[in-house]
């Protein structure tokens, strides 16, 4: 069922092509990107893009037990790869946590922009277009600060290979909200009737909204 519905909505999905560089796209985050990866693959499939999965659930950019900046550069060195998806919307505690860094404090939000930061580095370090994905939105109003405070961080990177010095964002909101750009369990489907696009924990995604957040990474690759 599951492919079903990714192909459908694919097959509307314009997407272009990278020159004639390696057309791979490797996806790092956490259960978000993960739980999409498929759908991801799904829509790129179509152009002749290879999607590597670099997501863990339940990790975040500080885990001591997961060390990012090896599996980045790891990837790198492997795949090569043309384009980049980067998103994390903080979860912390799950893989290990750094000593004296409580969860969502100063500290922590100093420590994420800085390992952000090394993350973009490494990941640029072969030409890499590197994307940082902002948003959705979630029901929680603690982990939703959380993802505003964190996406305010990706904006401002420095990217060291772009005109602007800022990395390419992919804004995932309007896909995973409608217009308002606020939380909602329910979006229209086919032919209007509304389709639930958020499991009950406010924050992950039913079938559908993987196809919608899978879409929407692909049309900004593109």
């Amino acid at each position: 069922m599951s492919i079903l519905v990714v192909v459908v909505v694919a097959a509307a999905v314009p997407l272009a092509v990278i020159g004639d560089r390696n057309k791979t796209v490797v996806c790092f985050g956490d259960s978000l990107t993960a739980e999409s990866d498929g759908a991801i693959a799904g829509f790129l499939d179509f152009q002749g893009y290879t999607v590597q999965n670099a997501a863990i659930a339940g990790s975040g950019l500080l885990d001591t037990n997961i060390d990012w900046l090896g599996i980045g550069h790891q990837m790198i060195a492997k795949y090569d790869p043309s384009v980049v998806t980067v998103e994390f919307i903080g979860d912390y505690g799950f893989a290990g946590t750094p000593p004296g860094v409580p969860a969502y404090s100063p500290i922590f939000y100093t420590d994420w922009a800085a390992r952000a930061q090394q993350l973009e580095d490494i990941l640029t370090s072969r030409g890499a277009k590197v994307y940082w994905v902002i948003g959705p939105p979630v029901a929680n109003p603690t982990i939703e600060t959380v993802i505003t405070n964190l996406d305010r961080i990706y904006e401002h990177l420095h990217a060291p290979n772009t005109a602007s010095g800022r990395p390419p964002l992919i804004d995932v909101t309007p896909a995973l909200t409608g217009p308002k750009g606020v939380y909602t369990e329910y979006l229209p489907g086919k032919d209007g009737v509304p389709v639930e696009v958020r499991t009950p924990d406010g924050t992950h995604f039913t079938l559908y909204g993987v196809a919608l957040f899978g879409r929407a990474i692909a049309e900004a690759i593109a």
